[in-house]
């Protein structure tokens, strides 16, 4: 590993000058490194340092100088380097008794609203209900008087990620961030009084979507829909310090259950290049983000390494929830709620109306599924699946939920797209885990099939059994029962027809994009107005992933063959 060194001066001045190149004439950059920042070094020409950030603000890469007349500007340090201290693994970790301390809190458990209650209250600053304190739901707020440097310094000291003696002195700056479809987001940068290895000056702040335009159904779907941002709020609050994976840092997080507004603040992961190859990155540096539904183009042949990966961490979390080793279940309880069987599917009337729109979407895009896919006999066999699934939805759902040893904790979206990652000196995949919506208790292949979603269907063809395999080892190494391979396989398969049937519904907002008309001169996935759009490609790739597993694997079989085995009287199903 590399000297590192540690910026000791410009503390008056938000950092030192950084500059492009060797000489003190070139180029100087726009913004300052950090007081407190810890640095690589690249090469050291006499009192010039070319450094690679490790963690602070300030540009990632360029020339200081070390020292000016009686006074140094950087020094050499001994401290670990931030990827080696590898908090996720010590023992304990430090974030634990933090961590002991809020799950024991008394706090309120949320309750639902209904639309009512949302309109009137969503505009409102009212007191979290994790620390009695108001926060700010918008980029706009948190850098106003009301807010800003003093409110987070009030916040990380009542989080006690930040101690009594220190404080924020000021926000630096604040970038909004595109991806994902489930909140807002940005990147907020901070100075602190006195700066650490400990505090992250680059924070990442997660808030609700403005109820205007566009995002109108995503906020409500998410504040009165769904019960997804209060988990995600408890998440690291409560868990940063028992999870077996290596998680970004928590500094703050509250919800109102008035206003339905929260906030969630951690630490910012800084991605590597995309254009450097991964054969450079140096041990625990950070790879460059990865996205949903680009499997082969981001990853070919080595994706089943990361599925592996994520696989393993997804049943070493659901182990350790079995074994007490995230808390005690009851106390876990009051945040983060426990799925039940459905009551049933789709209205017949709603599920006719959707099914003859979708269909109506296949015949446009036929050319974007693969042929067998789309002959009249697999539409009509496909048309019969989801009729089976949606009439046996109650079912289905009950037998899902009705074994103790199939109901975990574990992330119920671990994706490209909510993973980080990096490699250990021995060149191991690291795999490190981030969004922590709707976070609850719920059957394993229903989890399992959420994790997995985004996958090509050649990769399921060759990998689906392993996947499922190595999860049934590694939960019950990790301290779960042992449960049954083909239960799992066949319940994983229904929650994909299951899934199928909610993109029913998708059918209208992917008609937004590219219009009923315009499907013709769409020749493929590469065209922008899919790969460029996150829900679209989501969609697309659904309809023909779970379409061709349901032909090539012929899913209504295993379906019909289930209800046969368990004696579940027939029910009349609609003409579809």
């Amino acid at each position: 590993m590399s000297q590192l060194w540690e910026v000791v001066g410009g503390a008056d001045k938000g950092g030192i000058v950084v500059r492009a190149g060797q000489e003190t004439t070139s180029k100087q950059e726009g913004e300052r490194l950090s007081t407190g920042a810890l640095v690589e070094e690249i090469e050291l020409a006499g009192e010039r340092l070319h450094y690679r950030k490790v963690r602070g603000g300030g540009p990632s890469v360029g020339w200081v100088s070390v020292r000016i007349p009686a006074k140094d500007l950087v020094i050499k340090t001994d401290k670990p380097h931030p990827g080696i201290l590898k908090p996720w693994v010590l023992d304990p970790h430090p974030a634990l008794e933090r961590c002991k301390m809020e799950l024991a809190k008394d706090t309120p458990s949320w309750t639902m609203v209904d639309m009512d209650h949302f309109n009137d209250n969503y505009m409102k600053n009212e007191p979290g209900m994790r620390y009695g304190m108001k926060f700010p739901h918008s980029l706009e707020q948190l850098t106003s008087e009301e807010f800003g440097a003093q409110w987070m310094t009030k916040a990380f000291h009542a989080s006690t990620v930040l101690p009594k003696t220190n404080k924020v002195v000021r926000i630096v700056s604040t970038k909004p961030l595109s991806g994902g479809g489930a909140a807002e987001k940005a990147l907020v940068v901070v100075e602190y009084e006195e700066s650490s290895p400990d505090l992250h000056t680059h924070l990442f702040m997660k808030y609700p979507y403005a109820y205007v335009g566009s995002r109108k159904s995503d906020r409500m779907n998410s504040s009165v829909m769904q019960l997804q941002d209060c988990p995600e709020v408890d998440a690291l609050r409560t868990l940063e310090g028992v999870l077996p994976f290596r998680v970004t840092k928590y500094y703050f997080a509250d919800i109102s259950n008035v206003s339905t507004n929260f906030i969630n603040i951690t630490e910012f992961v800084t991605f590597g290049n995309p254009q450097k190859p991964l054969k450079d990155f140096k041990p625990f540096e950070v790879e460059p983000p990865y996205e949903k539904f680009l499997d082969d183009e981001q990853w070919g042949d080595r994706a089943i390494d990361y599925y592996r990966e994520m696989t393993r961490a997804v049943a070493t979390m659901a182990g350790w929830y079995k074994a007490g080793k995230l808390g005690d279940p009851d106390s876990l309880a009051r945040f983060f709620y426990k799925s039940g069987p459905q009551g049933g599917g789709l209205p017949e009337i709603e599920f006719v109306r959707k099914l003859k729109m979708a269909v109506e979407f296949i015949e446009v895009s036929a050319h974007h599924f693969p042929p067998d896919v789309v002959t009249p006999e697999a539409m009509a066999e496909w048309k019969r699946v989801l009729n089976v699934t949606n009439t046996y939805t109650a079912e289905f759902s009950q037998w899902m939920h009705s074994n103790e040893d199939y109901m975990v904790c574990v992330h119920g979206n671990m994706n490209a797209d909510n993973t980080f990652w990096s490699r250990d000196e021995e060149g191991k995949l690291q795999v490190g885990v981030i969004d922590w919506g709707g976070l609850s208790v719920g059957p394993v292949p229903h989890r399992l099939w959420w994790c997995n979603y985004a996958v090509e269907f050649h990769f399921f063809d060759k990998y689906l059994d392993e996947i499922l395999e190595l999860f049934i080892k590694t939960y019950e190494e990790a301290g779960g029962p042992k449960i049954d391979f083909e239960t799992v396989k066949i319940q994983f398969l229904f929650a994909a027809a299951h899934q199928n049937i909610g993109l029913l519904g998708a059918v209208p907002q992917i008609y937004r994009v590219i219009r009923k008309g315009d499907w013709a001169s769409c020749k493929d996935r590469q065209d922008p107005r899919i790969k460029g759009n996150f829900l679209t490609r989501m969609y697309v790739q659904g309809f023909v992933l779970i379409m061709t597993m349901i032909k090539r694997w012929d899913i209504g079989k295993t379906l019909d063959e289930t209800l046969e085995r368990f004696k579940v009287p027939k029910k009349s199903m609609p003409v579809v």
